[in-house]
């Protein structure tokens, strides 16, 4: 097992990182584990500044947006607030762990949380299909055949770059393959030998900030399409409206800023603009 920290100035100690409590209970090997991601977090925060600041102004935007629609007035609408609720939740978690620098875990939970944001949009199609989701193991057949099966035509009719997401999460983070691992492993010398070793918290950079960053912009994705869903309500909530286009400016910013830290240069061919 190894760690790969984010190296600070002032490297903090032990005490620093870790409670009383923590340090109490937590055997050595894990206190080390323990602190160096915690480290990392701290780290990444202060590192990837701008990026944290995204995911700040993100939440509260989903925040806002909720205590909008709360409470509800049109009884077809009320449960996919919930279930988005509960996307919404999945992406804290997934951010947090990002910034913690386990990415493949944090991408398997945002898949969790674009599944969640997919089955929400798919129930407001019809209220027919809130009352089978929520009876679900009355008819299992029934709901795999709206929410399981073929999903490019089902459960994400509509939404081709959203279940592309879904797919790249999936094979990055939730399956278990090559895919999934290689950003972990590296060789090691060890009397002499080379070894294959795979760091449990903590990549290199680059990868590190554009990870992150790809994660950031999936957390807008859902946020955009629960906007959407429910525009004809929040159109009229000013101050989310002025929320969302200093985020816009923001987010538009920071994809330029990050481009050019890393010499990033566009894909060729036509650009597809949510």
């Amino acid at each position: 097992m190894s760690t790969e920290p984010i190296r600070t100035p002032a490297e903090p100690t032990v005490d620093d990182l870790l409670l009383p409590f923590e340090k109490q209970h937590f055997p050595a090997e894990y206190m080390e584990y323990y602190g160096l991601k915690r480290n990392n977090f701290f780290a990444t925060v202060q590192k990837f500044r701008d990026q944290w600041n995204y995911y700040l102004m993100l939440d509260q935007i989903w925040m806002q947006e909720f205590r909008s629609l709360t409470p509800a007035t049109d009884p077809n609408t009320i449960f996919p607030i919930t279930v988005y609720m509960n996307a919404h939740l999945k992406v804290r978690i997934a951010i947090e762990l990002a910034f913690a620098g386990t990415l493949p875990e944090a991408r398997s939970i945002m898949r969790d949380a674009v599944e969640y944001a997919a089955h929400a949009h798919h129930m407001l199609k019809d209220p027919a299909l809130q009352e089978l989701w929520l009876n679900k193991f009355d008819d299992p057949k029934a709901w795999d055949q709206e929410f399981w099966f073929n999903k490019p035509t089902q459960l994400f009719d509509g939404l081709p770059l959203l279940h592309d997401v879904w797919k790249q999460l999936s094979n990055m983070g939730s399956h278990a393959n090559i895919v999934s691992m290689c950003e972990r492993f590296h060789t090691v010398e060890v009397d002499g030998q080379t070894s294959l070793n795979v760091a449990y918290t903590g990549v290199e950079e680059k990868t590190w900030a554009l990870g992150l960053f790809d994660l950031l912009l999936h957390d807008f994705m859902m946020e955009e399409m629960l906007f959407k869903d429910y525009r004809t309500r929040l159109q009229f909530d000013e101050k989310l409206l002025k929320m969302r286009a200093r985020f816009e400016v923001y987010k538009e910013q920071l994809r330029r800023d990050i481009a050019a830290r890393y010499n990033l240069t566009p894909p060729a061919g036509p650009t597809i603009v949510h």
